[in-house]
């Protein structure tokens, strides 16, 4: 009974799953060949080869397989030459090749006609010509998407074969070129500047690109005030806001692009500036955003400082300890006694409520408002001996393991561990640095998100 080819190739590759050497490879390249399936059985003997350099069996094998099957594929490139195949005949030298050159890497030498070294020129040449026919076709029907197919066919054997990188800047920028100018005449600059970006990254002087993506740069820019807060009666409290609106500007300048903050402004100790948006100071509003040029003004307030300490909350627990005495020189004998300890909790907190406000200074419209606690918390938990203890931790036993089934039996290392689990709480002054950088990271999400 014939037996199908592909399954002997699926249970060979099963075999190889299961042990990766030299051998195993060898082997399946055995039972292949055997089934007249030379050019898999010549790829596994080269991997065998490969995998041991020194293999005799492998080396021979390899040698007289592999030439059947460059042999087999040479063939393969002559007829889809003369028939005209481009796709396939450079497929099948490039096949051939590339086993000729690992076999020739490990010093097995093949053979092959050398003429077809001359025919494979001659089919680049022809495939070449033939899709950048049919890319520049495509490209003066503005066919772009298309065109660029044929175009990538081209560059894979030679970019520089006549006109193709033009055609291709072309066939790429064109489609975006056109949306960035549709975007840009809808006022959409946003979508321009991010189509222009991709053009730029293509070439950087597609027509007038350059001009019109520092267009969209400058129609992107926003600017913005930000207001100091009004002094604070809490000295406290009086200090986030400094600290806040210095650390607000320092992030402003270094982290944004699209977004200026304007820090040289007489109006940001306004002392009305947390109603900026109250009817009664449009005139303010205006007076300022013509005065500054602002688009934004940003304005925030911090307020209910908050500092918790639970102190140390100590529950009682009973653990064992296994204590091994030995009887005589054969015979110990095994107990466990009981010990007190305490499961010790602690947790910290420091937090205050942060409130700010974007607003339009064109509409004095609030594009933004936001009232939020910001919070940063630490908390341990650890075992305490209730008496000092000297002996080994790995003696102990949160419960009394004779009486429990071997089942019942839980690893007590993560109990254990609890006797040496950090007890210090993180200060206060560490919480709040913590809560400062919080609110950094949310005043830059904020301003950057400005519309």
């Amino acid at each position: 009974m014939k037996r199908n080819p592909y399954i002997i190739i699926l249970f060979c590759a099963a075999v190889l799953l299961s042990c990766s050497g030299s051998r195993k490879y060898f082997k399946v390249a055995e039972r292949l060949e055997k089934q007249g399936l030379v050019n898999e059985a010549a790829e596994y003997y080269l991997e065998a080869l490969q995998r041991k350099p020194t293999s005799a069996q492998a080396r021979i094998k390899l040698k007289e397989v592999g030439q059947k099957h460059v042999s087999n594929m040479a063939s393969e490139f002559f007829r889809n030459f003369n028939t005209q195949q481009l796709d396939a005949s450079l497929e099948s030298y490039e096949k051939m090749k590339d086993f000729y050159t690992k076999a020739n890497a490990i010093n097995v030498t093949l053979d092959y006609p050398r003429a077809y070294d001359e025919d494979y020129q001659k089919a680049v040449e022809m495939y070449c010509s033939k899709n950048y026919s049919m890319g520049y076709l495509l490209v003066n029907q503005k066919k772009y998407s298309e065109a660029l197919t044929y175009i990538r066919k081209v560059e894979k054997y030679n970019s520089n074969y006549k006109s193709t990188k033009q055609l291709s800047t072309i066939a790429f920028c064109e489609p975006l070129y056109q949306s960035a100018i549709n975007n840009l005449q809808s006022k959409n600059y946003s979508a321009a500047l991010n189509l222009l970006a991709e053009v730029k990254g293509k070439s950087e002087d597609y027509k007038d690109s350059r001009d019109l993506l520092e267009l969209s740069t400058s129609q992107q820019q926003r600017s913005f005030i930000l207001f100091e807060p009004k002094p604070s009666g809490d000295q406290a409290l009086q200090q986030i806001q400094e600290f806040l609106y210095t650390n607000f500007s320092q992030a402003a300048q270094q982290k944004f692009n699209n977004v200026q903050i304007i820090n040289n402004s007489p109006f940001q100790n306004a002392p009305s500036s947390t109603d900026l948006n109250n009817s009664n100071n449009l005139d303010l509003v205006q007076a300022i955003r013509k005065a500054t040029g602002a688009d934004y003004f940003y304005v925030f307030d911090v307020s209910n400082k908050r500092e918790y300490n639970s102190g140390n909350s100590k529950t009682g627990a009973r653990g064992f300890e296994e204590v091994v005495t030995r009887i005589n020189d054969t015979t110990t004998k095994t107990e466990y006694k009981p010990f007190d300890y305490y499961v010790v909790k602690s947790s910290r907190s420091y937090s205050y409520d942060f409130k700010y406000k974007i607003i339009n200074a064109y509409s004095n419209q609030f594009v933004a408002s936001q009232l939020q606690n910001m919070k940063a918390a630490d908390a341990v938990e650890y075992n305490e001996f209730a008496r000092r203890f000297t002996g080994n931790i790995n003696s102990l036993y949160p419960y009394n393991p004779p009486t429990l089934s071997p089942i019942a039996r839980y690893n007590p290392k993560n109990w254990r561990n609890q006797f040496s689990a950090r007890s210090d709480l993180k200060s206060f002054e560490d919480l709040k640095t913590d809560v400062l950088n919080q609110n950094i990271k949310i005043f830059v999400s904020s301003a950057y998100n400005m519309k």
